[in-house]
């Protein structure tokens, strides 16, 4: 078992690795794209590119630090706990809205 959870945690890492690696590499490509484009079309063309480029790069590093928040948190650590305790806490629910039912009371629902 700690076999298979050493090869899924490689997969995450070499997945995340290649996903960043793809991401940032069209990244920079569009920032060179926006660049090139700004610089050719004279000064009226830089003053109209700077504030969507601003506004991309500040998104690019918000989710960027939100990736390494969740990864360095160990939020991928054990993605499957989530549906388990989503199921564990669906049958608490039924079991006491059962329980109600059967005691004659209401359900808040």
């Amino acid at each position: 078992m700690a076999e298979k959870s050493k090869s899924k945690r490689w997969f995450l890492v070499v997945f995340s690795i290649v996903m960043v690696a793809l991401a940032g590499t069209a990244f920079v490509v569009k920032l060179i794209e926006f660049f090139t484009t700004a610089t050719q079309g004279g000064p009226e063309a830089l003053g109209s590119f700077l504030i969507p480029v601003l506004n991309y790069l500040l998104v690019a590093a918000g989710f960027f630090c939100l990736f390494l928040w969740a990864y360095f948190s160990g939020q991928f650590s054990d993605v499957e706990a989530a549906k388990y305790r989503m199921l564990e806490m669906q049958d608490q629910f039924d079991r006491q809205e059962l329980l109600a039912q059967h005691n004659g009371g209401q359900t808040n629902g």
